[in-house]
């Protein structure tokens, strides 16, 4: 089995997987490459370099990678040290989604970890898409995480009251200034549009492919509320940022996401032993498709009224 390249003591270098890194060097090296990436965009766009809508479609793919740092940082794996996790992970999320701070993407984001696929999971919205609102809501879910946040994070917004404040409002005179000097176009087609390029690419990575089709919640049974994606792995894993193994995500947050896979084959009689849902390599529907439907009318009928 993969598990016997693993040191003996595999336990203790589990318990290594999950705690934080000093400095996540993966992480930041994609973090440093993005960032990097995007500055020369935006600079061979801005002098003519290159067209305009290159520049839309390549930012939206760079700003893609960028999101597995943010992601990483809001579950605080990114480093153990508490300023530098926050810091990159809110430059990156700034020129990613400039209106929603880390403290609100940190709260909506772990409300979908305690109720995916459930009814208050906020990733419902994309869920819940007919083919025709596809285009629309997996590129706009952003202003249905807002929503969320202020339909349900009263205690949030009280704690950190002024904070928010005081970030809207410089969010406010950078854009205002923006405008004022005459780049309303530049930021639309350079910052806007590709992010959500980014945030249909994070609807499909991240939302649908590893939680299709979405009909058990994680607080019913959380091993079949995220899929394991198997096959292709030379090729999803970079394509898919190693959220082919999102299972892993769901039931260890803290692990930093290049370690998944190394955290999977230490586990993988424990998880195998589940009635884990398992897709394959390109597919759309798990393999055990049954298990779903009949947990789901199973749970179904249980809550049915007694005659």
């Amino acid at each position: 089995m993969a598990a016997s390249v693993f040191p003996k003591n595999q336990e203790e270098y589990f318990e290594q997987l999950r705690r934080a890194p000093l400095l996540a060097l993966p992480t930041f090296l994609l973090f440093v490459a993005s960032m990097g990436g995007i500055g020369i965009v935006w600079y061979l766009a801005l002098t003519g370099q290159i067209p305009i809508w290159l520049g839309t479609i390549a930012n939206g793919l760079i700003t893609y990678l960028l999101f597995s740092v943010i992601h990483d940082a809001a579950h605080m794996s990114l480093s153990r040290v508490k300023w530098l996790n926050e810091t990159i992970g809110a430059i990156g999320l700034f020129f990613l989604f400039p209106y929603a701070p880390m403290v609100l993407l940190r709260w909506v984001h772990n409300k979908h970890h305690s109720y995916a696929n459930g009814p208050l999971d906020p990733d419902r919205f994309e869920h819940e898409s007919s083919w025709w609102q596809v285009p629309f809501r997996w590129t706009m879910f952003d202003g249905a995480y807002i929503y969320y946040f202020f339909k349900y994070g009263q205690n949030v917004r009280k704690k950190h009251g002024k904070e928010l404040v005081a970030f809207y409002s410089v969010l406010l005179a950078l854009f205002v200034a923006a405008l004022y000097f005459g780049y309303g176009f530049e930021l639309f087609m350079l910052w806007f549009l590709p992010s959500r390029i980014t945030l249909f690419l994070i609807a499909i990575v991240f939302v649908i492919l590893p939680h299709y089709p979405a009909m058990v919640a994680q607080d019913e049974e959380p091993y079949m509320a995220t899929t394991m994606r198997y096959g292709w792995e030379w090729l999803l894993t970079p394509l898919l940022v190693y959220q082919n193994y999102h299972l892993i995500h769901h039931l260890y947050p803290e692990i930093p996401f290049y370690r998944m896979h190394k955290a999977y084959f230490i586990k993988f009689d424990e998880i195998n032993r589940q009635n884990i849902s398992r897709q394959t390599a390109f597919g759309v529907k798990p393999e055990n498709m049954e298990s779903h439907l009949a947990y789901r009318q199973e749970k179904d009928a249980a809550l049915q009224p007694a005659e």
